[in-house]
């Protein structure tokens, strides 16, 4: 014997944790959609800085992008006093000016001059 299933638990499951996803406008899966475990810390490519902080203003903890005009990964940093956005790539001179704190949030690579 089939069962039929209501067009209001259907409605009731939409979106919700357990039940049916629902797409966005490109046909996709919102992030806040999927399990945690499956959602990438990879936040995506931008042309410049000014893109990235634009599409991403906040982030999570060991989330990254790549930036285009930079040649580079950028890193959200939580241990700012404002967290930001931060290229991973800083030349020495700007990483001796970090505090222990900022220094220990994101693996720079240090660049000579």
């Amino acid at each position: 014997m089939a069962s039929a299933v209501s067009y209001e638990y259907l409605k009731s499951i939409q979106g919700a944790p357990g039940g049916i996803p629902i797409l966005d406008g490109d046909g996709k899966i919102p992030d806040t959609q999927l399990p945690p475990t499956i959602v990438s810390p990879f936040k995506g490519r931008y042309a410049d800085e000014a893109e990235l902080t634009s599409a991403r203003p906040t982030a999570g903890i060991a989330d990254y992008a790549y930036v285009d005009d930079t040649l580079s990964f950028w890193y959200w940093n939580i241990g700012l006093v404002v967290p930001a956005w931060v290229n991973q790539e800083i030349i020495a001179d700007d990483y001796d000016q970090l505090s222990d704190v900022e220094k220990s949030m994101v693996p720079y690579l240090i660049v000579p001059l």
